[in-house]
C-alpha cells in the first residue's frame, strides 16, 4: 500500500524541483531546476517549462485518478469493488483518514502542478530574453494552471482551506478559508485574462494536441484570444461555486459564460481536453479501464446512473452492462465506458457544462425563458426535450439542470461539488427514504461534505507556528 511522504505538497514539488536535471540537459521538461528556470531564462527554456506546466495539471496519473475516483465515490456516480476497506470511506463509511493515498495522492500532485506554474512565473519576470508580449503571455499560462489546480483543491478540502501564499515553498503562507481560496483563484485568472490581452496575436509557447479542439466545433485555444476563452471557461467553473456563498453573484457566472466558448449551436462536447498516448515518452489515459474488469480495484458505474436515466437519453451509453461484481457490501451490475481507448483523451471543461451554468445563472438572475432555452438545448442534444410547464417552480428547473449536469458531466468531478454547493444532498438517498444506500450487511452510508486536510499540511503548520 502506498505510504506517503511526510511533506507539504508544495514543498515535495520544490524538492523534486531542485534535485531534477539542468535545463540544459533537459528530458523531463517537469524537472528542470529552480536556479536555471527561475533566474533570466532563455526563451527555450521557458518553452520547456511551459510544456512542464501542462503536464503538471494533467498530473499524469495519481492526481487525476485520485480527483475523479473519490468524487466519483462521494457523488454516487461510481464504485470500486475492492476488498480494501479504504474505499468504503468516501461512502462516509469510517474515518477519513488524513494520511493515506486517497488524502494525500491528488494534493501532492496538484500541489505540484500550482509549484511548477509558479516556476514559469518566476522564469518570465525574470528573463531578459524574451519580449513584453510574450512575458505576458507565458504569465498567462502561469496563472491560469495555477487556478485550475487550486479550483480542484479547493474542491476537495472545500471549508478546510488551503494556502493561497506559495511564493516561498519552504516558508508558505497559512491556509485560508474557502471563501478567500475563491477569492484568490478569481484574482490569478483574471490576471490571466488581463496578461493574454497583453501578449499579443500568438502565443510564446507550444499547446498540446488538445486545446485544439476536437469537438467539431473549429475551436482553437492556442492563440491567445483563443485561451482566453479557456480561462473565461474556468472562470464561469468558478463563479457558479461562488455565486451560492454570501456575497457570491450569478451575473458573474453568466458573464463569465458569455466570454467562453460557450455556443448552444455547437457539439455539446466541444473544448479543450487532456491528450495521451500509448508509447513513450506520453502515457496512456489513466483513467482507461479494460472492458469486464475483474478482480480488486475496478471501476463499476452506481447502480443509480441506470435507474434514474430517462428513457430516450442516449447518455445511457457512457456505461454498459457487465456481468454483475461485488465487494465489500457494495455490488453493480455496469460499469463505465467513457474512454475507448487507452489513447483516449479527457475532457478539462465541455460546451455543455458552460451551457447548463449559463441555465443556472439565468434563472436565478430570473430569466426563466433563456435558462430553459440552455436546458432545452443540451436535452436535445441526447434525444429529450425540455419545456416546463408555466407552473413549474424554479426549485423544479434547478433539479433539471442537475439532472443535466448529472448525465452530461458524468464521472468528471463536478456531481458531488454541485450537490454541496446548492444544498441537495438529499438527491443521493434511496428513493423513498431519508438516507443514502445500505451496504449488503446494513451498514448506513453517508455524504461527507469534505476531505480532510492532509496530514503532511497540519505536521507542518505544527513545525512552523
Amino acid at each position: 500500500m502506498h505510504t506517503p511522504l511526510k511533506l507539504p505538497g508544495l514543498l515535495l514539488s520544490a524538492l523534486l524541483l531542485a534535485t531534477g536535471c539542468q535545463l540544459d540537459r533537459l528530458t523531463d521538461p517537469n524537472n528542470p531546476t529552480l536556479e536555471s528556470a527561475a533566474d533570466n531564462p532563455t526563451k527555450a527554456k521557458l518553452d520547456q517549462v511551459a510544456a512542464g506546466t501542462f503536464a503538471s495539471i494533467r498530473t499524469d496519473v495519481d492526481g487525476i485518478v485520485w480527483y475523479y475516483l473519490t468524487t466519483g465515490i462521494i457523488g454516487r456516480e461510481i464504485y470500486v469493488l475492492s476488498p480494501d476497506p479504504t474505499y468504503l470511506v468516501p461512502l462516509g463509511v469510517g474515518e477519513f483518514n488524513n494520511n493515506n493515498y486517497l488524502s494525500e495522492r491528488y494534493f501532492n500532485t496538484y500541489s505540484s502542478a500550482r509549484r511548477t506554474a509558479r516556476l514559469l512565473a518566476q522564469g518570465a519576470q525574470n528573463s531578459q530574453f524574451i519580449t513584453e508580449p510574450q512575458r505576458q503571455g507565458y504569465l498567462a499560462l502561469a496563472n491560469t494552471a495555477e487556478a485550475y489546480a487550486m479550483l480542484v483543491l479547493s474542491d476537495m478540502l472545500y471549508e478546510n482551506g488551503l494556502r493561497v501564499d506559495v511564493s516561498d515553498p519552504l516558508k508558505p503562507g497559512k491556509i485560508q478559508p474557502y471563501p478567500v481560496v475563491l477569492a484568490e483563484i478569481r484574482k490569478r485568472l483574471d490576471a490571466g485574462a488581463t496578461q493574454l490581452s497583453q501578449a499579443g496575436a500568438t502565443l510564446p509557447f507550444a499547446l498540446p494536441p488538445g486545446y485544439t479542439e476536437k469537438g467539431g466545433a473549429g475551436l482553437d485555444f492556442t492563440t491567445p484570444a483563443g485561451f482566453l476563452k479557456f480561462n473565461r471557461a474556468l472562470t464561469a467553473r468558478l463563479a457558479v461555486r461562488a455565486a451560492t456563498r454570501p456575497g457570491g453573484s450569478y451575473q458573474d457566472a453568466l458573464t463569465a459564460v458569455q466570454a467562453s466558448f460557450a455556443d448552444p449551436a455547437a457539439p455539446m462536447t466541444a473544448g479543450p481536453r487532456f491528450d495521451f498516448g500509448v508509447s513513450s515518452p506520453d502515457i496512456a489515459n489513466p483513467l482507461f479501464q479494460a472492458p469486464g474488469v475483474n478482480g480488486s480495484g475496478g471501476t463499476v458505474a452506481h447502480p443509480s446512473f441506470l435507474r434514474d436515466i430517462r428513457p430516450g437519453d442516449t447518455r445511457a451509453s457512457k456505461v454498459v452492462k457487465r456481468a454483475p461484481g461485488a465487494a465489500s457490501g457494495l455490488s453493480s451490475d455496469a460499469e463505465p465506458v467513457l474512454y475507448a481507448t487507452p489513447g483516449s483523451s479527457i475532457p478539462i471543461i465541455k460546451n455543455e457544462e458552460l451551457l447548463l451554468i449559463a441555465a443556472e445563472a439565468n434563472l436565478r438572475l430570473g430569466n426563466r425563458a433563456a435558462a430553459i432555452s440552455a436546458i432545452d438545448a443540451v436535452a436535445q442534444a441526447y434525444g429529450l426535450r425540455y419545456a416546463p410547464a408555466a407552473s413549474a417552480l424554479d426549485d423544479d428547473i434547478l433539479n433539471e439542470i442537475l439532472y443535466q449536469r448529472r448525465y452530461s458531466l458524468y464521472f468528471e468531478g463536478q456531481r458531488w461539488v454541485d450537490l454541496r454547493r446548492l444544498g441537495k444532498f438529499d438527491l443521493l438517498n434511496e428513493p423513498g427514504t431519508s438516507t443514502p444506500e445500505k451496504l449488503s450487511d446494513g451498514t448506513q452510508t453517508t455524504v461527507i461534505k469534505q476531505l480532510p486536510t492532509p496530514f503532511s499540511e497540519i505536521a507542518w503548520d505544527r513545525a512552523n507556528p
